[in-house]
């Protein structure tokens, strides 16, 4: 394996004397994918279009962000940093430039350190070569690796994290649709969705390109409400292509009127997790009849 070898040196006036930093090295990929994360998480400050982050002392981000790579969230920073850019973030006061500088870096550093730690991969992880590609990216000196080996480094290790993360997402689902399968009155259809049947209805059927109109309740495996149309106090009324697909597969199932249960696999949801959702079929017409256009953010639904 090529080595990767960047010698910091710093060089005085002729006859001065040289300071020489400690040589850094790239030998394993666990090193190289540390070096590639550290630079990726430091685009945001290099590639600033504002020009805020010139404000700031980035050796202090720096140092603050080498120095935070563990189970320390740096809440306190927070209070800093409306110090800094003002309660609303729209000001900046110079007083608290260091500290604010040190603390930007400590929460940066915090909340990779959480996301790696919530989908357990902190051992593919050198914290001081993460350091190290995060001090060389925001001083724009990341040139121990080309982009394109970084960016091939990033991309393999987020569809290994996606594909580990979508298998223990299964794993859970499994009993919970087995537990749904078992009820009464109840059928799978196409991807493992699961519809029970509470009351049936006694009108039509829409298919998967016509409005609707429904009240709903979401929960999780676990029974949790986690929204409800009827604590909004009106009914939903969408598209079935502007829906997740769990919606669009299922609701040309029903029958105007009817009253149902659908549990939904995980690839057919948010892709986080199996989730239930009852629903009260009200009404259902051709495009354009019933629903709105959809508003251009992500829908709850």
């Amino acid at each position: 394996m090529l080595l990767l070898v960047l010698p910091v040196t710093i060089l005085f006036a002729c006859g001065e004397e040289k300071k020489t930093e400690e040589v850094v090295k790239l030998e394993t990929d666990k090193d190289k994918l540390s070096y590639a994360m550290g630079a990726a998480n430091a685009l945001s400050f290099a590639n600033d279009p504002s020009g805020q982050t010139q404000k700031l002392d980035l050796e202090l981000v720096a140092s603050g962000f080498a120095s935070n790579l563990n189970d320390n969230d740096a809440e306190a920073c927070k209070e800093t940093l409306r110090k800094l850019f003002g309660p609303n973030f729209d000001q900046f006061d110079s007083t608290y430039i260091k500290e604010g500088s040190e603390c930007i870096g400590k929460l940066t550093a915090a909340e990779l350190y959480r996301q790696m730690k919530d989908v357990d991969q902190l051992s593919k992880f050198d914290m001081k070569k993460v350091a190290i590609g995060f001090r060389h990216g925001i001083m724009k000196t990341d040139t121990l690796m080309k982009q394109e080996e970084k960016d091939k480094y990033l991309q393999e290790f987020v569809a290994e994290v996606t594909a580990q993360q979508q298998a223990k997402m299964a794993a859970l689902d499994a009993p919970f649709l087995e537990e749904a399968k078992s009820r009464p009155n109840t059928k799978v259809i196409d991807g493992g969705i699961v519809i029970e049947t509470i009351k049936a209805g006694t009108g039509g059927s829409p298919t998967m390109y016509d409005d609707f109109e429904a009240h709903y309740i979401l929960t999780n495996p676990s029974g949790d409400t986690l929204e409800s149309s009827f604590d909004r106090g009106q009914t939903l009324k969408m598209n079935l292509q502007n829906v997740i697909p769990g919606w669009t597969m299922s609701f040309p199932q029903f029958k105007k009127g009817g009253k149902y249960r659908i549990f939904i696999p995980s690839d057919y949801a948010y892709k986080q997790g199996a989730l239930c959702f009852y629903i009260e079929f009200v009404n259902y017409g051709k495009a354009g009849t019933l629903a709105s256009p959809p508003p251009q953010q992500a829908m709850p639904y």
